[in-house]
């Protein structure tokens, strides 16, 4: 039997999140919505008290969702981590220009970003959030108790959970696409964070071995069951996390206006970081050498005259980044929170209403 056939995977399209989606349909439908905002506000680390009269619905899903699975391997999660650590800022810039875009390819996935309207409108702002939501759970302390990963987790469950209830209300939404958010693009982000940012550092030259590669991928593995995401669908190594990649791209990778959107949003937030002809250009070529021509031909990245001319530069920079980065994990690390709290939200938002 083919790794990940054609009937797991299509059957997926129409799993979603009972744990969570069960939670924010009854606070949604008693006006309970506020709650949600207030608890992540008061209590943003993985013990801390709750704030008080919170409603029982949520108080019992933050309880059922705070475990690491039985299966976790803290030694493995360590070296996840500590992975992490020595390639923090090439792992940041991977995750904004390859496995963001490389997600928007994904024409059905894109759907539910496309009608939430907030990454298109505020692109800078919500690249900030899905930063800091990496540095939360690639934190030393992430499961620990002083640590953010556990809450910051639970937070994220329950946005995806928001975006389904809503978008699969919108006269918008077609039936198609399957559930919002299901599990087979949950399993494509999951990669998009974990696999895919392993094919981009070795494109900017970023050497890996198996063994710790391998427990980058695992420890992504436990974010993923965490998040709600079927454990058919986390790859045990490497071989597997290739052919879950190629089986989601074959099946949904094509152009949409979705994803051309998305991908236009997400270059014009990167122009605006250092706006001249000369970054832009930059940008462009960086992009498509990580996204490979196929794919960023599928999202209109623009061409780059030139472009080729820039790899060994994307190399040698990033090369050199990882020696510094190697030598002082905890400096890079403080230095990336600074700058994504610069532009990261202080108060929690959830998604509104679609269409």
């Amino acid at each position: 039997m083919p790794f990940y056939p054609d009937e797991l995977l299509q059957a997926m399209r129409q799993q979603a999140d009972p744990v969570a989606d069960d939670t924010v349909a009854a606070l949604l439908q008693a006006g309970q919505r506020d709650d949600l905002h207030h608890w992540w506000h008061a209590a943003p680390r993985n013990t801390d008290p709750l704030p008080p009269n919170l409603p029982n619905t949520l108080v019992q899903y933050l309880a059922a969702t705070a475990q690491l699975p039985l299966w976790a391997d803290q030694r493995r999660i360590r070296r996840g981590h500590r992975f992490f650590a020595a390639h923090a800022r090439s792992i940041l810039s991977v995750l904004g220009c390859l496995s963001l875009p490389y997600c928007y390819a994904a024409a059905d996935g894109a759907q539910v970003l496309w009608l939430s309207q907030r990454i298109r409108q505020d692109t800078r702002r919500r690249l900030a959030e899905t930063g800091q939501f990496l540095l939360d759970v690639m934190a030393p302390d992430a499961f620990a108790p002083t640590g953010r990963g556990i809450r910051s987790i639970q937070q994220v469950r329950l946005i995806h959970a928001v975006a389904r209830y809503y978008s699969g209300r919108s006269p918008q939404w077609q039936a198609a696409w399957g559930v919002p958010v299901n599990q087979e693009d949950m399993a494509g982000t999951n990669l998009a964070f974990s696999y895919i940012v392993l094919t981009g550092l070795r494109k900017l030259g970023v050497q890996w071995d198996k063994t710790e590669a391998g427990d980058y991928l695992y420890t992504w593995n436990v974010i993923g069951a965490m998040l709600g995401l079927d454990e058919r669908l986390l790859p045990a190594d490497l071989q597997q996390a290739y052919w879950l990649d190629r089986r989601i791209a074959a099946r949904h990778f094509r152009r949409s206006e979705a994803g051309v959107g998305l991908t236009a949003a997400l270059l014009q937030s990167l122009y605006e970081i250092n706006d001249s002809d000369t970054s832009r250009l930059f940008v462009n070529a960086y992009v498509r050498h990580l996204l490979g021509t196929e794919v960023a031909d599928l999202l209109d990245v623009p061409a780059a005259p030139g472009g080729a001319a820039l790899v060994p530069a994307f190399r040698t920079v990033n090369l050199l980044g990882n020696l510094f980065a190697s030598s002082d994990p905890a400096r890079v690390s403080a230095e990336l929170q600074r700058e994504i709290s610069q532009q990261a939200e202080t108060t929690f938002r959830l998604p509104g209403p679609f269409g």
